[in-house]
């Protein structure tokens, strides 16, 4: 069938929900869907076979978007929307996939062409707003919360990527479709890369060093200044342990870095930036631990499942965002606190067997629950619903 996917995004960019849009317009794609991909006006050029990437108009003085809520949206989005109205005149969709805030526009864009509706809901706006003070006048939110539910009840069904998500939209619009579907790892398979570790070893000094690796952004709600803070305590009593923090903008990185000079362990964490995809596999062989902070948050990060897929001890906060795909059997799980991050990750350095069980029970479980395979299978499933 012929498919419309709306995604109020820059594409492609090293970011969860990209990365997930990816990976579904492929799947389509394989499947012998037709599929155009409406996405903003920047980001990186991919080729992904059987996919039409399509741009919208660029509006002057925006050439990027932050992550999280932002004023550049509205112009960019009114523009994605009048880039979709032309595209449905000209072509006869039987579905419109929209993600996000899309879903707004793509609601009128359903009845107009008489189309099917997914609504691909990310996370929830109404709680994006709330929790990131964009917007602070509670009957804006509640506005937004009916909006959401307007929309989802419009929609042939509302698809989500984890427990938490799916418990908020059926509060939201009780009795209405919801399919959950979950991320899966970035790459189809995990290759381990000693070569590539090795060279990361080599260009940061830390032939002789235990490394905890963070992967991902660094907004504040990932709590990468928790990390900094934990590491103190941790090179105080395994003085030849490393933090290698991989991700963020420059303005980002030097607010932590700035944190770790306050704690006395800028030395002892490197800061790489954002680095390809392709380096990933480096890292994680390079890496003797993997932690994901996170703060707040309901859904599960991306991370998780490549985290998973290295087989490498995963040492993360015992939060909702992680213990809906984590559990004591594959990972060591923490209050979110320095001290007691400090000691889940002293815990797992010092414990090579312990560590070794945990990175081989977390490889099992996401073959078995998280594979591609099993996000292919779900995927198709989930369009056999439209019949």
């Amino acid at each position: 069938m012929k498919v419309l996917f709306i995604a109020p995004q820059p594409f492609f960019r090293i970011r969860g929900t990209p990365i997930n849009v990816r990976l579904v317009v492929r799947t389509l794609a394989e499947q012998g869907h037709e599929v155009d991909l409406l996405c903003y006006p920047f980001g990186d050029s991919v080729d992904i076979p059987g996919v039409r990437i399509i741009r919208s108009a660029g509006f002057p003085g925006i050439r990027d978007v932050k992550i999280g809520p932002s004023l550049a949206k509205f112009p960019l989005d009114g523009l994605l929307f009048l880039k979709a109205w032309g595209l449905c005149r000209r072509r006869r969709y039987k579905v419109i996939h929209a993600v996000e805030e899309s879903v707004f526009f793509a609601v009128w864009l359903k009845k107009w062409f008489k189309t099917e509706l997914i609504y691909d809901m990310d996370s929830m706006i109404s709680d994006q707003l709330r929790t990131s003070g964009f917007v602070k006048w509670a009957w804006i939110l509640r506005m937004v919360e009916r909006m959401e539910c307007w929309a989802a009840r419009e929609s042939a069904f509302v698809l989500t990527v984890c427990q938490c998500l799916s418990d908020e939209v059926e509060a939201l619009a009780p009795g209405i479709r919801i399919v959950q579907i979950e991320d899966a790892p970035e790459q189809e398979r995990y290759i381990e890369d000693e070569v590539g570790a090795q060279e990361i070893r080599a260009a940061h000094g830390l032939q002789d060093q235990q490394i905890v690796l963070y992967t991902g952004n660094l907004e504040p709600y990932q709590g990468v200044e928790l990390l900094i803070r934990s590491a103190e305590e941790v090179v105080k009593t395994l003085p030849h342990t490393h933090f290698l923090i991989v991700g963020g903008p420059e303005k980002h990185l030097q607010q932590m870095k700035l944190v770790a000079a306050e704690c006395g362990v800028a030395g002892a964490c490197t800061f790489t930036g954002t680095r390809p995809m392709e380096d990933m596999p480096g890292y994680m062989t390079a890496a003797d631990v993997l932690v994901s902070p996170r703060i707040e948050g309901g859904n599960t990060p991306l991370k998780i499942y490549t985290y998973m897929q290295a087989g490498k001890p995963i040492v993360a906060t015992d939060l909702a965002t992680h213990t809906q795909v984590l559990d004591d059997q594959v990972a060591v799980l923490v209050k979110p606190e320095p001290s007691f991050l400090a000691q889940g990750l002293v815990d797992v350095l010092s414990d090579s067997q312990r560590a070794k069980v945990l990175g081989a029970a977390s490889a099992a479980r996401v073959e078995q629950d998280y594979s591609w395979a099993r996000f292919r299978e779900k995927v198709r499933a989930a369009y056999a619903l439209l019949g």
